[in-house]
């Protein structure tokens, strides 16, 4: 009827009117890619390495001729002021020299205007110090920064993998129970004829269960994993994305050696050069502590206007240099010289403490990679054992010469054997780019430059 049919026909119109909202679909290199443009942790790394690099250009600033100006008004009844006043502004006459007027002046207004040069000629050394000090941590925040990309980029292939694997694993599962379902419709069918136990439809059941409920644990594990990969890109959380992958894929590489590991460890970890930096930084701390004890000499030159009222009428000029040196700090000076001893040594114990955590760290990564490799050269062979296994004891069973329990725990072990090879293909490719980590040795993707 047509009354009928507008309705549906509106709702059809409504429907294919309304924007399709697709899933982003992104592979490893564009997951890595844009977790360097926007994961906010490395972005406010990178932060804090552009702080340092302006902290630079105030310490070199520290070197160069300072120049300003300035203008103040005045007015005050002081007799010292107000004569002062008429010699800046030329008005002096001889009447001014009477005593009751040089005493008694009234009240003398005054606007002056100064062009002021400042430079510092020698400092003892603490302007130079300092400046090496805000290089070497600037060189500190650059190096810091670097490691945190290669941290990032780590990070995304893990995150990227895990959900590969969860979503591997939930294609596993999804078999699981459809075998589950299977063994469940067969043993009702077979209770029903009388050719078997009712325990055995309730064993199948039960196991139909358990294998559903894994699942659904599969399920969250897609869920979690997808949403670890958005934090790690930078993503908002409602953000839906899928990966191009459809599995873990193995990377041929050779058995790195670990001698030659920890000794690319030491010259390529961005952190334990960024360690050295900072200990370079506090050595030159301590040089400029210690030019507190040394004179220091600048050179200042003025040009002055002064007026009664707001002008340039009066003009002079002054050019001098000013030799300076602090005889007693109270204790002060020698503090700041103990305090910056103490963080220089304290860098030295750091440098030193995170060499050894390097060397742990590459030998832990070879420790893992080596396990992963023998795990999934044992499990890679398993599976086609238990694959092979659960077709013979399917066949015995079904010609009565086992039991379902048999039947059950063999697709169990089939499970169990794929999950396992599942899990050791991750770790071995996980483990790989860990050690790559350990070594700072991890590539970054073209383009990516800092």
């Amino acid at each position: 009827m047509p009354y009928r049919i507008i309705p549906a026909a509106l709702l059809l119109l409504a429907l294919t009117a309304s924007p399709v909202v697709r899933a982003e679909t992104f592979n490893l290199d564009q997951a890595v890619v844009h977790a360097l443009a926007h994961n906010p942790e490395l972005l406010a790394v990178q932060a804090q390495s552009a702080a340092a690099t302006a902290r630079t250009q105030t310490a070199a600033g520290a070197r160069l001729p300072n120049l300003g100006v300035s203008y103040s008004a005045r007015a005050s009844n002081n007799p010292l002021d107000a004569f002062a006043d008429k010699l800046n502004t030329r008005s002096v006459t001889a009447p001014d020299f009477d005593p009751a007027r040089l005493n008694h002046p009234g009240t003398s207004d005054l606007h002056m205007t100064q062009l002021a040069l400042r430079l510092p000629v020698y400092s003892g050394g603490r302007l130079s110090s300092s400046l090496v000090s805000a290089e070497e941590t600037e060189k500190y925040a650059r190096l810091q920064y670097e490691r945190a990309r290669e941290i990032t980029v780590f990070q995304a292939h893990r995150a990227y993998l895990a959900l590969l694997a969860a979503q591997e694993a939930l294609t596993i599962a999804d078999d699981a129970v459809k075998a589950a379902q299977q063994h469940a419709r067969s043993t009702a069918q077979l209770s029903r004829e009388g050719r078997t136990v009712v325990s055995d439809k309730l064993t199948a059941e039960v196991n139909l269960a358990a294998v559903q409920a894994s699942r659904e644990q599969a399920v969250t594990r897609v869920e979690t994993g997808r949403n670890q990969l958005k934090l790690v890109m930078g993503l908002p959380l409602d953000h839906d994305i899928n990966p191009a992958s459809a599995r873990v894929d193995i990377e041929a590489s050779p058995e790195a050696n670990l001698a030659d590991s920890e000794t690319r460890a030491r010259a390529g970890r961005k952190d334990l050069a960024a360690t050295r930096a900072l200990s370079q930084a506090a050595r030159a701390r301590v040089q400029a502590a210690r030019a507190a004890h040394k004179p220091s000499v600048d050179f200042i030159a003025t040009s002055n206007w002064y007026d009664d009222h707001p002008g340039f009428d009066s003009h002079s000029s002054s050019v001098m240099g000013v030799v300076s040196l602090n005889l007693y700090a109270g204790g002060r000076h020698q503090g700041e010289i103990g305090a910056a001893l103490a963080e220089e040594n304290e860098m030295q114990w750091r440098a030193q403490a995170l060499e050894q955590s390097v060397r742990n760290d590459v030998r832990a990564a070879h420790d893992n990679l080596r396990e992963a490799r023998a795990r999934h050269a044992t499990s890679a062979d398993n599976v086609e054992r238990a694959r092979e296994n659960v077709r013979l004891v399917d066949r015995r069973y079904g010609q009565g010469r086992t039991i379902l329990i048999d039947l059950l725990q063999a697709e169990r072990s089939y499970t169990d054997a794929r999950r396992e090879e599942l899990n050791s293909r991750v770790d071995l490719e996980v483990g790989r780019s860990a050690l790559r980590l350990a070594e700072g040795t991890l590539p970054l993707p073209e383009g990516t430059a800092p």
